[in-house]
């Protein structure tokens, strides 16, 4: 090929290229490599390549070369290197042999890769933080998870120590009860066996790191579910004298539902009502139905609900900046927890309220789940994992 031509070609390359002769010094750069490099050909022809690198990279330089010219190396080699002003360039060492399989040198063809450093570079950063965050996120799960079994435990010991002595109490070892007593003793104890089933799923969550729950769907008593959510909440409107009126069928109102997220379900509107509610004010609580679907109201006197926070009260932790009757504290979880039982059981619910004036939740509930797995000859049973 005629020499001129292949300068042409050399020339027109944005890559930067450098020979170095067999004994390390420069002896050919084209247009871009002066560039890159910063000096002409002129000015560095004759001079050792190591000029040409910052000192802390001589001996890898040195290593390269040597390691091509006694055929360690085969191919090419390359090397990231910091050069000029700032900028980042991939060098691509190559061994150039002569007739006689004789060493005359090494070609350096060098590209700007600073863009790509850069991405790597934030890429690695993020890796870090990433890994760090997940490092935390390991180290708070297992802080929750001990949290859990502990007080899990710690729940437990004198909770059993009360079921004990009340279940002595109701089977009249200490004495008699009236009617009334033991009517406040039965919905005491059915409320300790609610609080032992949830402190068990606590610590199976905690113990055995489940992350699923699967429900048992059967066939549920509404009216039944209701009464007892009532009877649990009745001593606190007491308290504040807050009067609780139901308005229920005489005949059972069945439901295909999961019995303790029923109970959970109403405990939470009920406890919602008296918190929210004031001294001498009303409770009214009542159920009907039509052929596919039972209708649940709780309405209460109460302070009401701004209406610029209607739609974030089923926001998990929103709690509108009002004080609770009696100070009550929550954490702002019972109306997310409610909307997630009725989405649950394939249900809806809505929430009107007025300031000053009270606030009413309406649910609505089907008798039978609509799902592609269910026949009318289905068990009362069923399961469902979410």
């Amino acid at each position: 090929m005629d020499p001129s031509i292949l300068n042409e070609i050399f020339s027109a390359m944005e890559q930067g290229v450098v020979f170095i002769d067999d004994q390390n010094r420069i002896a050919y750069y084209n247009p871009a490599a002066e560039r890159i490099r910063n000096a002409t050909l002129k000015e560095r022809v004759g001079q050792s390549i190591l000029q040409c690198h910052p000192e802390k990279s001589h001996p890898k330089v040195i290593k390269i070369i040597e390691d091509l010219r006694s055929g360690k190396v085969k191919g090419h080699h390359r090397m990231n290197l910091q050069l000029v002003e700032g900028k980042f360039y991939d060098n691509t060492y190559s061994a150039v042999w002569g007739p006689g399989n004789r060493y005359l040198g090494v070609i350096v063809v060098t590209q700007e890769v600073t863009e790509r450093k850069k991405a790597e570079d934030e890429l690695k950063e993020a890796l870090t933080k990433l890994q760090l965050a997940n490092e935390e996120l390991v180290r708070l799960d297992r802080l929750k998870d001990d949290f859990l079994s502990n007080v899990s435990h710690e729940l437990k010991t004198p909770m059993i120590s009360v079921m004990g002595y009340l279940g002595m109490i109701l089977k009249e070892k200490v004495g008699p009860l009236t009617d009334s007593q033991r009517k406040f003793l039965e919905i005491s104890y059915k409320n300790l066996l609610k609080l032992e089933k949830n402190i068990d799923q606590l610590l199976d969550l905690a113990e055995l790191g489940i992350q699923k729950e699967v429900y048992s769907f059967e066939s549920v008593d509404l009216v039944k579910i209701v009464e007892f959510s009532c009877s649990t909440v009745e001593p606190l409107a007491k308290e504040h004298q807050i009067e609780l009126e139901t308005e229920l069928p005489l005949d059972p109102l069945v439901i295909e539902g999961v019995p303790e997220k029923l109970d959970q379900l109403f405990d939470n509107l009920l406890t919602n009502a008296v918190k929210y509610n004031r001294r001498g004010g009303k409770i009214r609580v009542t159920l009907s139905e039509n052929e596919t679907s039972v209708f649940a109201h709780v309405m209460d006197t109460g302070i009401g609900i701004s209406h610029q926070s209607l739609p974030e009260v089923f926001t998990r932790y929103f709690q509108e900046k009002k004080r609770p009757l009696g100070e009550f504290k929550g954490l702002g979880i019972g109306l997310s927890l409610v909307q997630e039982i009725v989405k649950l059981h394939q249900g809806q619910i809505h929430i009107e309220s007025e300031p000053g004036k009270g606030t009413i939740f309406s649910v609505m509930l089907p008798k039978k789940r609509n799902r592609p797995e269910y026949n009318e000859r289905d068990a009362d049973r069923q399961t469902m994992t979410v």
